[in-house]
């Protein structure tokens, strides 16, 4: 193999090991969450990120409105079953807690967010009451905090600079859920990024970790040098374009660019004298013809005789009858007997009287005689060639055929 062949098949063996590694990858982040794998993915394309498993939750770390965001999926008991955190340059505090549970020394004063529904069923806790007032009397933040307590499922805390809303599972129709969630969080962000002091705060960016482009870059490599070994190959070639130093040597009597096209030549070589019985060698020679193995004529009738026949043998005396027509195998078959072939002429076959109908098509050029006993006049075919088509007929006398060499 070529170098560069090489280079490239170790190129795709790379590729085929990021394949797997990629399926393995996600089939394991995805394990026990089959059925949110669709919306996951969804989220993901939003957040431009790619799902990450963080012991038995789902994670995707991104960013949303420029804002780096955390969303985890879980279905742990001590865990919620939603999370999704925006980091903000927030100065302010506060908590929006259903009445239902008892919040643990979460913003020294209760406060009232303005919206009867919310205050209904949370309460607001903050340390910061004049920054929360401030927030809340902006109608697209009430609106906003009104979404993202959809229900008593629900906790919204603004605190050390994160933005966190928690669900206790995780929702249907999840994709569409987050994201609306996903804008109710980024109209608050907006506005406190608008806040005095924002522009001093500074926010965390999300950690580091591994990333996929290793595996993209192996498969984009991989599916470039697929392509190019296509075309570096051997068999991308015309055939006998090039011969390789190490090539088997072709059978005696065989034309190396007819052995390239033929298959399985072991053991086979052209028909010489001492293989044609002397009977048959007589035959011949009234007929001013030589015993070989190999014929040439024009069976495409291309006008110059530049195809051929072999009679071939192989060590167990089977007889075998191939012919090429425009560099390619047109007939290739194994004979149980099989006696001596013959060229005739394309004016000669118009001559023949056939046994039946004759051809169905006319010729193209030449034809082969095929004779399988020369003591048996009926005992011959005539391969013949109409376009890319093999056509055979049975004349009634092979001793009848003009066989002279024109």
């Amino acid at each position: 193999m070529q170098p560069l062949a090489l280079i490239l098949n170790i190129a795709i063996v790379v590729a085929i090991v990021g394949i797997v590694i990629y399926w393995v990858r996600r089939f394991a982040v995805f394990l026990g969450y089959k059925a949110i794998e669709p919306d996951v993915l969804k989220i993901a394309e939003l957040l431009k990120t790619q799902p990450l498993r963080d012991r038995s939750d789902v994670v995707l770390e991104g960013h949303y409105g420029g804002n780096p965001t955390i969303v985890r999926f879980s279905h742990r008991v001590d865990t919620p079953g939603l999370d999704i955190q925006m980091r903000v340059p927030a100065a302010i505090n506060f908590f929006l807690v259903p009445k239902n549970i008892v919040a643990a020394n979460e913003g020294r004063v209760l406060m009232r967010t303005g919206s009867s529904s919310l205050d209904r069923r949370f309460n607001a806790r903050t340390d910061h009451p004049m920054e929360f007032m401030m927030l809340t009397a902006v109608t697209a933040i009430k609106s906003g905090l009104e979404q993202l307590c959809c229900s008593t499922q629900t906790g919204l805390t603004v605190r050390d600079r994160v933005i966190e809303l928690s669900e206790l599972t995780i929702p249907p129709f999840t994709a569409n859920h987050v994201f609306d969630h996903l804008q109710s969080m980024l109209t608050l962000a907006n506005a406190i990024h608008e806040m005095p002091g924002a522009d001093r705060i500074k926010v965390d960016p999300l950690p580091r970790r591994g990333s996929s482009w290793p595996v993209r870059i192996a498969l984009a490599g991989g599916l470039v040098c697929l392509v190019a070994l296509l075309f570096t190959q051997p068999y991308s070639r015309m055939p006998g374009a090039s011969a390789n130093a190490n090539t088997i040597a072709p059978p005696t009597g065989v034309a190396p660019g007819d052995a390239i096209r033929l298959q399985q030549l072991q053991g086979w070589h052209a028909a010489t004298k001492d293989d044609f019985p002397a009977a048959v060698q007589r035959y011949l020679q009234e007929r001013r013809l030589e015993p070989s193995g190999h014929i040439v004529a024009d069976f495409s009738g291309r006008g110059s005789a530049v195809d051929s026949a072999y009679l071939l043998v192989d060590t167990a005396g089977r007889r075998r009858v191939s012919m090429l027509s425009r560099g390619a195998v047109a007939y290739d078959a194994i004979f149980f007997k099989v006696e001596f072939l013959a060229r005739i002429s394309k004016s000669a076959l118009g001559k023949i009287q056939w046994m039946s109908s004759g051809p169905p098509l006319p010729p193209d050029g030449d034809g082969l005689l095929v004779v399988q006993n020369a003591n048996d006049p009926t005992a011959s075919v005539v391969l013949l060639r109409h376009g890319t088509q093999t056509l055979s007929a049975r004349p009634a006398d092979f001793n009848k055929i003009d066989l002279a060499q024109q």
